[in-house]
């Protein structure tokens, strides 16, 4: 049985859970402007609803006949079903019907809807969308098995990240990685996307959001691998372990890992940065999360022949996300190499010498 605490677990002595007055709601719960709140909750105001930037377009709005107080009806209506569902919620067995009656119950406020839907959901403002709230854990996770996970195993399994790296995956928890640090792009990378080795040269910031019920202890491994290192004397690829962290803890919330949240005991190895070699082909990047069933003992690991399917295997570790970025050479692989004391890459041709 997990321990957490829910803001929402205690159920309202009355029907009027939405529009309670006494505080006890949580904030995110209710919409943060209050002239935009008055708006969706009582109606549409004589000089035009606040959505519509230009006055003149906002005098010309006539509401559709009737559906202030069509909406009063339906929303009482959805206020007391949820009244109802609340008083479930304190009656379930198990913190999971628990989460799923307390999502059900919220579900449906307006306020809760407009907060999810015009407020930025990755870089989320948690007193307008708190992920420590089951409904926008939800919301959170339809609104990215919608797109985001789709896109993320295509691109895995089409750029054969799967299975190259691991068999398979099927993954719970959104992550996000960027390049905050470096000249260049400072955005939310899509997965697969191709970069400089400028914009990679210092480490990246990673993004794990959960949208499961989860243990506040879990922790998690991040592993960053390049299966396309080329090995010579075998005529094949290997693979190298760029980046390791362990251990790492995240909340709901606050949840963006970079050097603030770690130290050099969660480091399996230091950031590597891509240098791929001229003429050596595209290279990926594959960015892959674990939570771990124990802590796990942070030692010198080796960063060629790397096998994550043993490492994961024995370390006991559980695949739950994962992200992929790509880069070949460039005119800065060699300014990188002798930032990072690399030695000179090798030029590749078409005929073996």
């Amino acid at each position: 049985m997990f321990r957490r605490s829910f803001h929402q677990s205690k159920v309202l002595p009355r029907t009027k859970v939405w529009s309670d007055l006494t505080g006890s709601r949580p904030q995110s719960f209710s919409i943060p402007a209050a002239y935009i709140k008055k708006c969706v909750l009582e109606g549409t105001p004589a000089q035009g609803p606040p959505s519509i930037k230009r006055r003149f377009n906002r005098i010309k709005y006539r509401s559709p006949e009737k559906i202030d107080e069509t909406f009063k009806i339906c929303y009482d209506f959805m206020e007391s079903r949820a009244a109802q569902v609340y008083e479930k919620a304190s009656q379930a067995h198990t913190e999971q019907e628990k989460e799923q009656l307390l999502a059900q119950a919220e579900l449906h406020n307006p306020e809760v809807q407009y907060n999810f839907l015009y407020h930025e959901k990755l870089e989320n403002d948690p007193n307008v969308i708190d992920y420590e709230q089951a409904v926008y854990r939800l919301l959170g996770k339809q609104h990215w098995e919608s797109y985001g996970q789709m896109l993320l195993m295509q691109r895995l399994e089409s750029l054969s990240v799967i299975p190259d790296t691991l068999p398979t995956l099927v993954p719970r928890t959104e992550v996000n990685i960027r390049f905050p640090y470096s000249t260049g792009v400072n955005k939310w990378i899509e997965p697969g996307e191709i970069l400089s080795s400028n914009v990679t040269s210092l480490p990246p910031v990673f993004k794990i959001q959960e949208f499961d019920l989860i243990d506040p202890s879990t922790q998690y491994t991040i592993l960053v691998v390049n299966p396309d290192e080329p090995d010579i004397v075998n005529d094949t690829y290997k693979t190298t372990l760029c980046y390791g962290l362990a251990n790492i803890k995240v909340n709901y919330n606050d949840n963006i890992v970079d050097s603030r949240k770690f130290d050099e005991s969660n480091k399996i190895v230091d950031y590597l940065p891509p240098v791929p070699e001229k003429n050596g082909g595209m290279q990926r990047f594959a960015v892959w999360v674990f939570r771990q069933r124990r802590p796990l003992e942070v030692k010198e690991y080796s960063r060629n022949n790397f096998d994550i399917r043993s490492f994961a295997k024995s370390q006991q570790l559980i695949p739950v996300g994962a992200h992929v970025w790509r880069s070949e050479w460039d005119s800065h692989v060699a300014q990188v190499r002798t930032k990072y004391g690399l030695p000179d890459g090798r030029v590749f041709s078409r005929t073996r010498t």
